[in-house]
């Protein structure tokens, strides 16, 4: 592809949140039926208005279609599913337990990643193969773009980055706290079918203007990943560089 749609509020982010949603079931309803459905979420504040806007487009659902669609955690830090910091406990009370206690989901389809640090490593190749029993990709992956243009645990300049093949990998020295995380690799993120990149709020502005600058690359700005995508979508409040 020569570059994502862009996907810009022009006064509400509402709507646009709403309409990245429907992009999202409009994929997943397109596939066989025979196909896996995955859906690969990150965590962060980034996410928030979209988990809003899943739970409403969830509810306009066929009940064969949700029932069909897993969840995995694109990345994950490594501390308890209970702590205020874990990626999946954000997401289970902005969008999973509403899902879940509403009766358009089985807590069966989500896959949250718990290790400890000394079973991170092994954890990571547990969570592959828990994966590759879904089809071993993501149909729909959402990333959440850093200030620093980070995406999942996918950070500027890490040697992480250079890793090939589809996996998980775990790190302990990630220049945001905190230190211990796991991470989708580049292969695997980019393999999806569809990329949904939130891009919002002015502390993303830097990252933006790198995002558009085609004399950055994508190891300065590894949110450049998209490029290689199916197809992607970035969704912004933030007017072109």
């Amino acid at each position: 592809m020569t570059g994502p749609e862009i996907l810009k509020a022009n006064g509400s982010l509402e709507h646009i949140l709403l309409e990245a949603a429907r992009r999202i079931f409009r994929v997943l309803s397109q596939k066989s039926s025979e196909s896996p459905l995955v859906v690969g979420l990150c965590g962060g504040r980034s996410v928030v208005g979209l988990l809003k806007a899943l739970r409403s487009e969830a509810t306009t659902q066929p009940a064969e279609l949700l029932a069909r669609i897993h969840f995995f955690m694109v990345d994950e830090r490594i501390v308890p599913l209970s702590s205020s910091e874990s990626n999946f406990g954000g997401l289970y009370s902005g969008l999973f337990s509403h899902l879940v206690s509403e009766g358009f989901i089985a807590s069966s389809q989500l896959h949250p990643f718990q290790a400890s640090v000394e079973s991170a490593a092994e954890r990571c190749v547990d969570y592959m193969r828990e994966l590759e029993q879904f089809g071993g990709g993501f149909s729909v992956v959402v990333l959440g773009m850093g200030e620093d243009g980070h995406v999942a645990g996918l950070f500027p300049g890490h040697p992480i980055l250079q890793r090939s093949g589809n996996s998980f990998e775990c790190f302990f020295d990630s220049p945001k706290p905190p230190a211990e995380r796991m991470t989708a690799s580049r292969d695997l993120v980019t393999s999806s079918d569809l990329g949904i990149v939130l891009t919002l709020g002015e502390g993303k502005r830097a990252a933006w203007g790198a995002f558009q600058d085609t004399s950055i690359s994508e190891s300065q700005c590894p949110a450049k990943m998209v490029l290689a995508m199916k197809s992607a979508l970035v969704v912004t409040d933030l007017s072109p560089a």
